[in-house]
């Protein structure tokens, strides 16, 4: 793959690097990003537990399954809100798990400064 061009629905780009990673058993996959909202002017976690395709093709097929949760970057993120999301993905089990993912993506994202960081797919093992 190295040297040969990747076409995508954002381009064509050279492939210069190739990750290996070990293999896992996912029983569960979801999509998860955060990004800032010029619109609402404020930082927007956007997630859906359709993950493991392209993002643009679930809000276009099925609308319903894109769930958003604004921050107020003046206040930080809300505990309560963030325990939401796990209700949304249908793993409320794992609901101190999603709270300390997102609460530690969102103090990246802010220490980083960065535009947007994506988790697709973001998944639950079938060890748990």
């Amino acid at each position: 793959m190295c040297g040969k061009t990747l076409e995508t629905k954002q381009g064509v780009f050279p492939c210069n690097k190739v990750y290996i990673v070990e293999k896992i058993a996912i029983e569960k996959e979801f999509y998860l990003s955060i990004t800032l909202d010029r619109k609402g002017q404020c930082l927007t976690f956007v997630y859906s537990p359709a993950g493991g395709m392209a993002i643009e093709d679930v809000a276009h097929a099925t609308p319903e399954k894109i769930f958003k949760l604004p921050v107020d970057i003046n206040k930080g993120v809300c505990v309560d809100k963030l325990g939401e999301v796990a209700k949304n993905l249908g793993v409320e089990e794992h609901k101190s798990q999603i709270v300390f993912l997102l609460k530690n993506i969102y103090d990246c994202f802010v220490e980083k400064d960065c535009d947007m960081i994506e988790i697709n797919p973001l998944v639950v093992t079938k060890s748990g």
